[in-house]
């Protein structure tokens, strides 16, 4: 797995953010809008060999990957450059495969600036079509019945006057002159290669300009100071922001995804194309937005830039049609067996995949859980403790799988990061509630690092043999998030403590052995400073364990605590020092992103797919309706975003990147994804979606209704999502401090 541009691909964007930062500046890009072309800017991008970046080298060209391009587009679009660049880069790297005379001519042309070009984006037909670039161009690719045609006249023309101030016009095939290019299939492979490519610079350029439209309204909010604060500290102003900081994030990660299936050959490498460039026509818009909305009066200033990005982001959502066209297209892809040309993606220096050697690991442990099969009450009940088996929990540890990164003196496999999270993938999998380990892993490793040699000899042994498990005991009646603000009261006695309060939510406590239990010690102290970590064993005289039972379906405890005796060795920490305990077991919790972060989703969107090609509608199916077509390929999207993120965080966590909150945007996005795919899915199968388990006629026995419930109640577990939202903006955004 890695995740980031080589060392040659960091001089490429360094060198093009220095380029489009010094020829398409605000003032410039003002100064081209009457044109909506920059001539001195387009010379530079000439004389740089730019247009021929996905040339080979034999026809004068750079020869660069599709990722390459990817990255030069991202700064485009943070620029906001002016011209059909993104076009002329597609239709010369499309031709420059073409063994014509004709085709080698213009790519030459092209490369030397003596031509522009642009791409028709859609069959030609009937009516004219509006073309970007089309007002500078001398030349359009088009595709026309079987034949690839090069429309041809000689600008400049007057664009129409539009939102972005975009170089617009229409061409039609009966304007100029009109050239045969290649006919039958290497014409529309042609024609559709270029289309894709271009559609992808479009998506990465799409990223670029939400980023920068983000950055440029978070720091108007870190200056700006209203009612005595900077309004940056409002969750009002950071909220939407941060929500758009991890869809904008996700959306430039999938467009990275796409183009590491394409350089695979992967079977749905079509799919991702199309769902990136959709989900970012509508996630930048509304970043731009939002960025714009936090200026107030002064955003709908012509003096302001951030107009300049509201209104090209839209503009360039729209350039190649209605951007829901695109999820329809996946969808035809995904899962109607619709073939698209793709174009070449050269050498792939980016991997989301964990590696071989953890493939290899997951196929050991495939085979492992297909002889330990979860019984479908199991599976049913995988999103709670419900789910937890404990033969299972110790045939996982006599493995050695339990935790399988620990040292195998220690009961381990020794096994590496990327490993563990092939591991974890797999649980997911085959069904296997992960709660109990998750939760136990955290405590254990706690204990590693801050308790006592007595407690370690104690408790570690019972936890690597699977024979204890762990919860936690953090949320009060009175705290919620707000974890530093518990009451429950631990006061020594000689090498005792005295421990009396309440908690809240305690998952797992009626099947659990310890808990690991945030009490006040001191409470004169700070907030902060005042607290101390316990580790309490739940059959401790003067524990009790009550359920609450959920809207998710899951039980979970509350527990009261009175007089409980504890011997000091359970302590964990140093007295008054559990903030930082409970910080090193919070990062754990928060900052990894998860393994697999969609398998729920991906779960609601099969059995909608299912139900969608066995549901009878005329004379067709429900997947013959493009309106069902689009919105599977809208949570695809989702879904595919979150994997993204996921996998970011993953690798983040264990490549020791600097903290930008890639962890927080992982978890933020899925809560909200969770919650808004379901909700999508529940309305496009309605009413038979609000059936629950073994209703007849249920969507996959009640799974969206389910899944509904489920997205409620993980907006809200962990820490709610506006916790996470405050992260985000903090550390992703460089905003002011938005909680107290």
């Amino acid at each position: 797995m890695h995740l980031a541009p080589n060392e040659d691909q960091e001089l490429l964007r360094d060198t093009f953010a220095q380029l489009f930062a010094a020829e398409s500046s605000p003032e410039r890009v003002r100064a081209a809008e009457a044109s909506g072309f920059d001539e001195a800017l387009w010379k530079q991008l000439v004389e740089t060999g730019t247009l021929g970046i996905r040339v080979p080298e034999t026809l004068g060209g750079a020869e660069a990957s599709l990722f390459d391009a990817v990255l030069l587009a991202e700064q485009a679009g943070r620029h906001l450059v002016t011209g059909p660049l993104l076009e002329g880069i597609a239709v010369a790297s499309a031709l420059s495969r073409l063994e014509h005379d004709d085709a080698r001519s213009l790519v030459a042309d092209l490369v030397a600036g003596r031509r522009i070009a642009t791409l028709v984006p859609r069959p030609l037909g009937e009516r004219p079509q509006l073309v970007p670039g089309g007002s500078v161009a001398h030349c359009a690719l088009a595709l026309e019945g079987d034949a690839l045609v090069l429309l041809e006249r000689q600008p400049p023309r007057e664009p129409l006057p539009n939102l972005g101030a975009a170089a617009l016009a229409y061409w039609d095939r009966s304007q100029g002159e009109r050239r045969v290019i290649a006919r039958g299939p290497v014409a529309r492979e042609t024609w559709e290669s270029a289309r894709e490519e271009w559609r992808l610079l479009l998506a990465a350029a799409l990223g670029g300009l939400g980023r920068r439209a983000l950055e440029i309204g978070a720091a108007y909010a870190s200056e700006r100071v209203q009612f005595d604060r900077l309004i940056g500290s409002f969750q009002a102003i950071a909220h939407p922001l941060a929500d758009s900081a991890c869809a904008v994030e996700g959306g430039q990660l999938l467009v990275w995804r796409a183009v590491e299936a394409i350089a695979q050959g992967e079977p749905d490498a079509g799919a991702l194309g199309p769902l990136a460039f959709g989900f970012l026509a509508e996630a930048v818009p509304e970043a731009a937005r939002r960025a714009l909305h936090t200026h107030g009066g002064y955003g709908l200033s012509l003096e302001y830039d951030i107009q300049l990005y509201h209104r090209r982001a839209r503009t360039w959502a729209l350039l190649a049609g209605n951007p829901r066209d695109a999820y329809v297209a996946a969808a035809d892809r995904r899962w109607r067996g619709a073939r698209v040309a793709l174009p070449r993606a050269g050498e792939l220096t980016i991997s989301f995949g964990f590696g071989e050697k953890a493939r290899a690991f997951a196929r050991e442990v495939r085979a492992f859980l297909e002889a330990h099969p979860a019984s479908e009450w199991i599976r049913a009940n995988r999103h709670s403790w419900e789910g937890h088996d404990p033969a299972f929990h110790r045939a996982l540890a006599a493995e050695g799988l339990l935790f399988a990164y620990w040292p195998v003196e220690y009961g381990g496999q020794n096994r590496d990061p990327f490993e563990s999270a092939a591991l974890r993938a797999e649980l997911d999998r085959a069904g296997r509630t992960t709660y109990a380990v998750g939760t136990t892993r955290i405590v254990a490793e706690t204990v590693r690092s801050f308790g006592q040699e007595e407690l370690k000899l104690e408790v570690l042994p019972r936890i690597a043999a699977g024979e204890a498990i762990c919860t936690l005991g953090y949320t009060e009646p009175g705290s919620g998030s707000d974890v530093a603000a518990a009451q429950t009261r631990a006061r020594r006695d000689d090498d005792h403590w005295i421990i009396d309060g309440q908690k809240m939510f305690t998952s797992g406590a009626d099947i659990g052995d310890y808990v690991f239990l945030l009490t006040r010690t001191d409470p004169d102290a700070r907030k902060h400073e005042g607290l101390t970590m316990f580790l309490v064993p739940l059959d401790s005289p003067g524990l009790e364990i009550q359920p609450i039972h959920t809207l998710s379906g899951e039980r979970t405890n509350a527990t009261y605590y009175n007089g409980v005796r504890l011997p000091d060795r359970y302590r964990i920490g140093e007295v008054n020092g559990g903030w930082a305990v409970l910080g090193h077991s919070l990062h754990q919790e928060h900052g990894g992103g998860g393994s697999g972060g969609n398998i729920e989703i991906d779960e609601m969107i099969d059995a909608v797919v299912a139900w969608a090609r066995e549901r009878k509608t005329g004379e067709g199916t429900a997947l013959d309706d493009p309106r069902v077509r689009e919105e599977l390929g809208a949570t695809a999207a989702m879904s595919e975003v979150t994997e993204c993120l996921s996998r970011r965080g993953i690798w983040c966590g264990i490549t020791g990147q600097p903290d930008r909150g890639e962890g927080a945007i992982s978890q933020a996005y899925k809560k909200e994804a969770l919650a808004e795919v379901a909700s999508r899915l529940m309305d496009l199968t309605a009413p038979e979606s609000v059936l629950s388990r073994g209703a007849p006629g249920a969507i996959d026995s009640g799974r969206l209704e389910f899944g509904y419930r489920l997205g409620t109640a993980f907006a809200i577990y962990g820490g709610t999502k506006e916790i996470l939202r405050s992260i985000v903006a903090q550390a992703a955004l460089g905003m002011p401090r938005s909680r107290s």
